[in-house]
């Protein structure tokens, strides 16, 4: 199962949750975010091991911008996080893989999701907020019988250190993995290192 642990900023604490058995570290670039990595630092970004894959997130950012970021930081994917449109994604898709999100509540058109298959690697299934992600809440993932297509999908949206068993039982032939956030913090943009190998720990025997 695909481990990314999102919205990280400060060097050591980088430094600690890489030492766990995660995939993925999300790096924030939404300015409106309490995770917004604001400016580039090189030792920062070179503790970062190169088997754990750098996703930059991402909200109805400027081409120019994003593309900046790709190329500074030398990231692995960009996580889409806002209304991008298929054309958008597209010239993303030319410098990195993208992983796309919806966010998901009971009125949500699934119809809308198939045509980003063919410039998305993963999807990724978050609680619809005012907010765009980080938000702590869970939405019905029941509602994901709905989801039918065939590109495998992380999930998110208020998962937290006892969701491990619940994860566990969750079973949809596309979910390959789960991103994490705010549960997991001490302060925005700290994550607690114990939190997650207990979590993943439980995740794992369970």
């Amino acid at each position: 199962m695909i481990t990314k642990v999102c919205g990280l900023r400060d060097k050591e604490n980088i430094k600690n949750v890489c030492a766990s058995d995660i995939d993925m570290i999300g790096l924030n670039f939404y300015p409106l975010s309490s995770r917004y990595v604001a400016a580039y630092d090189e030792e920062t970004i070179a503790v970062i091991p190169n088997y754990i894959k750098k996703v930059g997130v991402f909200v109805n950012a400027e081409l120019s911008f994003i593309t900046d970021k790709i190329r500074t930081y030398k990231l692995d994917y960009a996580q889409l996080h806002g209304d991008e449109d298929i054309s958008y994604c597209e010239e993303i898709s030319k410098l990195c893989r993208v992983i796309k999100v919806f966010r998901i509540d009971d009125s949500f058109d699934w119809t809308v999701v198939p045509s980003f298959s063919r410039v998305a690697e993963y999807y990724l299934f978050d609680t619809k907020t005012p907010a765009f992600g980080g938000s702590g809440k869970k939405f019905g993932w029941d509602i994901l019988e709905n989801y039918t297509e065939a590109t495998p999908f992380l999930l998110s949206g208020g998962i937290g250190p006892a969701d491990a068993i619940m994860i566990n039982q969750f079973q949809h032939p596309q979910f390959v993995g789960i991103d994490i956030n705010s549960k997991f913090e001490i302060a925005p943009a700290v994550k607690s290192k114990q939190l997650i190998d207990t979590f993943l720990t439980v995740l794992n025997i369970s």
